[in-house]
């Protein structure tokens, strides 16, 4: 990886919603990304070629960040690992075959903050989380983010949405790799509708993490009901195959 100054990783922040922030996080995980160190209070544990972060703490909203560099350039995000059940295996496997960083929450999301800010990461400004996006996109600029969410057919209101297997978005447009990964999804036999052509509902644009300045379309917001989420765990060939779409596309 290329080195990089912070004053180009600070004109990166000022362009986002953040610039009231304090960085340290920031600039720690932009460093870490190179040389896995201590950041306090999170605990480095290494196994193998893999570096981890663990949350030991509340602090900052806690999470843990996991780094294998042997694997493709590519993020996985799991913030609702407690809530959207089954999501973290799914986003295991995905770090485990295909990409280089996992994220993911500590905490439970509806617990009480020991700030002022919520520990829901798809909320939360500043973060472990959101920092190891910026710093390891800051190193890999065209490096793609799937972040794992899980949602009810019984809770969605429109017809698509009753019937969806997969809601895939990249906020409010979508470009080609959002299609492409719509149709390779929906080969799969997997109900794929894509926020914005195919569906309303569920695109995420709200999440905390299309304010920070990322690539455009970069952030993949994936979706995934109830039964999916089951039979992704259940049936590994077709975690490989949903795992094989998400390669096609970084």
């Amino acid at each position: 990886m290329k080195p990089i100054s912070f004053y180009l990783v600070s004109i990166l922040f000022s362009s986002c919603a953040f610039s009231h922030y304090t960085q340290p996080l920031y600039k720690d995980m932009l460093s870490w990304f190179k040389t896995p160190t201590d950041i306090a209070p999170w605990q480095l544990q290494q196994s193998g070629q893999q570096w981890i972060l663990r949350a030991t703490t509340m602090q900052d909203g806690g999470g843990h960040v996991f780094f294998n560099p042997l694997n493709q350039r590519c993020i996985v995000s799991v913030p609702h690992k407690f809530y959207d059940m089954g999501t973290l295996p799914i986003g295991q496997f995905i770090y485990d075959t295909l990409c280089q960083v996992m994220v993911s929450n500590s905490h439970q999301r509806y617990v009480k903050s020991p700030d002022t800010y919520p520990m829901d990461f798809s909320k939360r400004p500043y973060n472990i989380h959101n920092a190891a996006l910026i710093a390891y996109q800051t190193h890999n600029i065209n490096a793609k983010v799937f972040q794992i969410h899980g949602f009810s057919n019984k809770k969605r209101r429109t017809k698509q949405g009753k019937t969806a297997d997969i809601i895939v978005s990249q906020g409010k447009t979508s470009n080609l790799t959002g299609q492409q990964l719509t149709r390779c999804l929906s080969q799969l036999g997997l109900t794929t509708f894509l926020y914005g052509i195919s569906i309303k509902e569920l695109g995420g644009t709200q999440n905390i993490v299309h304010k920070l300045g990322l690539q455009s379309h970069s952030f993949i917001h994936i979706e995934l009901s109830k039964q999916t989420r089951t039979r992704l765990r259940q049936e590994s060939s077709l975690l490989k195959k949903f795992t094989t779409c998400l390669s096609r596309i970084i």
